[in-house]
């Protein structure tokens, strides 16, 4: 039976991890750390229900190690092709742990006019000129490059700075609409958290959710 994979972790968790999606989680050592798998032989349906419970299974995991890398949902995989897939990406795996140790994510949504969708389609259509997005730390390196989000974020960036580790920003797709992603320290979560509720507030096309375990800032290794 293969591996379902939750999330590659820094440091193997010190207590039982619990559960999966139905069996006991287990953990792997592979290239550049350990993976947090649980044994199944097929892929789960991507139902609404599943999908939360995949994401709670991941938050768990989050709040027991000091970096977590999210793996996308559905990975299913053999040890061996886990380790294949992951041999000699150490350093990018060791840069990707340092990017999200300690940290967590929030979510900024924008949406209607004030959103300034023109700008987010013309970055969506220069990253398509520019051969579209990548794996692994240049995935990271070129959306941070992408055009600077537009004007209704600008309050929120701002006001936010001082408690922001990184950023990335994603222009609308046909799915989401422009997204804001902060990475922000465990030590300043309930400072950010209080000051974003605030910002939000008083906006009417801003919504902010998290904290998060880091999806945004995990590059693509499975």
């Amino acid at each position: 039976m293969a591996w379902y994979v939750f999330a590659l972790v820094d440091e193997a968790p010190s207590s039982r991890p619990g559960r999966g999606l139905r069996e006991p989680l287990a953990s792997r050592r592979v290239p550049g750390g350990f993976a947090i798998v649980e044994r199944r032989a097929d892929v789960p349906p991507a139902e609404f229900d599943t999908l939360r419970k995949h994401d709670a299974v991941v938050g768990r995991i989050a709040a027991a190690v000091p970096a977590i890398l999210p793996v996308r949902f559905g990975t299913l995989l053999e040890l061996e092709e886990i380790e294949e897939a992951l041999a000699e990406r150490e350093e990018e795996i060791a840069e990707a742990f340092e990017r999200v140790r300690g940290r967590l994510q929030f979510t900024w949504r924008a949406r209607g006019p004030g959103a300034d969708a023109r700008g987010a389609k013309g970055a969506a259509r220069r990253a398509r000129g520019a051969g579209g997005a990548q794996t692994g730390a240049e995935y990271l390196r070129r959306a941070a490059a992408k055009a600077a989000p537009p004007v209704a974020f600008r309050t929120i960036r701002d006001q936010l700075r001082p408690l922001v580790a990184a950023e990335r920003y994603q222009p609308a797709t046909r799915a989401l609409p422009d997204s804001l992603y902060h990475l922000v320290d465990r030590g300043s979560l309930e400072r950010y958290d209080v000051l974003a509720a605030t910002l939000a507030a008083g906006s009417p096309v801003l919504r902010v959710t998290g904290p998060f375990p880091p999806f945004a800032f995990t590059p693509e290794l499975l």
